[in-house]
């Protein structure tokens, strides 16, 4: 049912986009596209993922992982493609783990270790987006200041993480939860906490750094990728603009009320591009070929996982 709620959701986000536009300047505005610009994205964006892939191999390590760097390619490209399918753009993370377990055999770590990639990736998209902030043009959506938008959501994400580092200040949060209906849940989240532990230890600092340094390059590549949407329509936007929309489409998306995202990204440009001034067919246009790109990208996944074999590994681990 949740996802039939999701379809129509997406359906109503493109029906109220549809209506506010004008779509036979959307048609035609499409038809203006410089192909080379909008292949090169996709070349751009692939690349990403092959470096999104070594940030992820990276983050094995202090969890005791050790799998082949291109085999960890097959599996991100296959969590690619499957974003493509799933109800959310995170739908892809959990098949990522599903085959890492499968791999290694051992769910606690191998789900942390996507859970990690995932987070240093939010820190690198928040923080861009928060610096951004500050430089961008002056806008408001509907009523919130963006910058003042940008420090919440970072601010909540910081305390997140405070409370994932700190172990007091886990129990504390681990005993109110025990007060409430999602106390049955504890369990498995303590075995996955305990599965962090690895991350905090002195000697991984260097690198978690390198990972978080990976993931700035990676946010500068999906605003690359904007960017060059934006040229292959024949438009200027400002590059500050995009540091702060991009990331902020890219978190909307990850909300479990649409399938992947759809719907969602076409309203959020049309509603802050169009703050700067960005025609509304445009910036729909925009959202389109941004979505084209990662689909075109995204497609070679589904050919690694029709050709894949069984994992390498027989162990039998389970922690």
């Amino acid at each position: 049912m949740s996802t039939l709620i999701k379809v129509a959701v997406t359906a109503a986000l493109y029906l109220a986009v549809f209506y506010t536009i004008d779509v036979g300047k959307l048609w035609e505005r499409l038809q203006t596209v410089r192909v080379a610009w909008v292949a090169l994205g996709v070349l751009v964006y692939a690349g990403g993922q092959w470096l999104s892939a070594w940030r992820w191999w990276l983050l094995l390590r202090p969890v005791r992982l050790e799998v082949p760097y291109l085999r960890m390619v097959g599996f991100y490209f296959i969590g690619m493609f499957f974003n493509i399918f799933l109800p959310t753009i995170v739908g892809g993370d959990a098949v990522k783990a599903l085959l890492l377990v499968r791999e290694t055999g051992a769910p606690a770590r191998s789900t942390m270790s996507v859970f990690m990639e995932r987070n240093v990736g939010l820190f690198a998209l928040l923080a861009i987006a928060t610096a951004a902030a500050f430089v961008a043009p002056p806008v408001d959506v509907k009523g919130f200041n963006l910058l003042q938008l940008t420090l919440l959501v970072f601010a909540g994400f910081v305390a997140a993480n405070l409370v994932l580092a700190n172990r007091p200040a886990y129990r504390l949060v681990d005993y109110l939860v025990a007060l409430t209906p999602l106390a049955r849940i504890r369990s498995r989240a303590a075995s996955l906490y305990e599965a962090l532990v690895p991350y905090r230890e002195a000697r991984w600092r260097g690198l978690i750094g390198a990972a978080v340094a990976q993931s700035f390059l990676f946010q500068a590549v999906v605003i690359l990728v904007v960017f060059l949407n934006a040229n292959a329509l024949g438009l200027r936007v400002p590059v500050s603009a995009l540091a702060v929309f991009v990331p902020l489409v890219s978190l909307a998306g990850m909300l479990p009320v649409s399938v992947n995202g759809l719907g969602i990204r076409e309203a959020l440009y049309l509603l802050l591009f169009g703050q700067i001034g960005v025609p509304p067919d445009a910036a729909v246009s925009m959202a389109l070929l941004y979505f084209a790109v990662t689909l075109a990208a995204s497609l070679p996944g589904g050919v690694v996982y029709a050709l894949q074999r069984g994992p390498r590994s027989p162990s039998k681990r389970t922690s």
